[in-house]
């Protein structure tokens, strides 16, 4: 069928940076397109099953808004919906990530998925520094997350690596259930010629996926 040699069926919504940071061009050519290759990566991978889905969120909003979820992650399994949306967003980076909020909104989009065998995923990519108004409170919701089985992958790159080490690794520890949650922090330095997205590729988060071609 195509499918990944050990990937289960997924609903994934796929939350984004679309802060200031994102224009930088540290991570060539920058931080936003490598982050639309990640993504393009991700939604190749999780759509090897047919009965997989794949949303998409901005994390990024002005302080009076919710972040949004642009592609509803129980409905889709159109790659090109996803990477359409993300184009679209993509030509105005501009508010910090609301990430405390996005997680609320990312679990709630999740919750009620139609389709109670796909398991539930967030995968959040953070290349700007985070302002965590109640780290404590977040710590306890990475627990109800890991309570209702909600898996959370983090990619950390840019500014985040250093500033949001600490409470990034606290938040994936208290939603991790049986190693089904990770943290992949790459800062500049270490990132491989090929990119974030070849970093990506043979990292925990795509382990089932990337070990066929080893």
């Amino acid at each position: 069928c195509g499918c990944a040699a050990g990937a289960g069926i997924e609903a994934t919504l796929i939350a984004v940076d679309l802060s200031g940071y994102m224009i930088n061009e540290d991570y060539p050519p920058s931080r936003l397109q490598c982050q639309y290759e990640c993504v393009n990566l991700i939604t190749t991978v999780k759509t090897q099953n047919p009965e997989s889905t794949v949303g998409l969120m901005s994390m990024s909003c002005s302080a009076k808004d919710a972040p949004r979820v642009v592609v509803t992650p129980t409905m889709s399994n159109d790659q090109n919906e996803v990477l359409t949306r993300l184009h679209t967003l993509n030509q105005h980076p501009h508010y910090p990530v609301q990430f405390e909020r996005a997680m609320e909104v990312g679990f709630l989009s999740l919750k009620n998925r139609p389709n109670k065998h796909q398991n539930p995923r967030i995968v959040a990519f953070v290349g700007s520094p985070l302002r965590i108004k109640a780290p404590e409170e977040l710590i306890k919701f990475g627990r109800t997350l890991r309570k209702h089985n909600v898996a959370v992958d983090i990619v950390s790159f840019g500014e985040s690596t250093t500033l949001n080490a600490p409470i990034l690794k606290r938040f994936v520890e208290a939603a991790d259930k049986e190693g089904n949650s990770h943290l992949l922090s790459l800062p500049v330095e270490t990132c491989p010629p090929g990119g974030l997205a070849d970093a990506l590729f043979y990292s925990p988060l795509l382990a089932d996926f990337s070990q066929q071609f080893n």
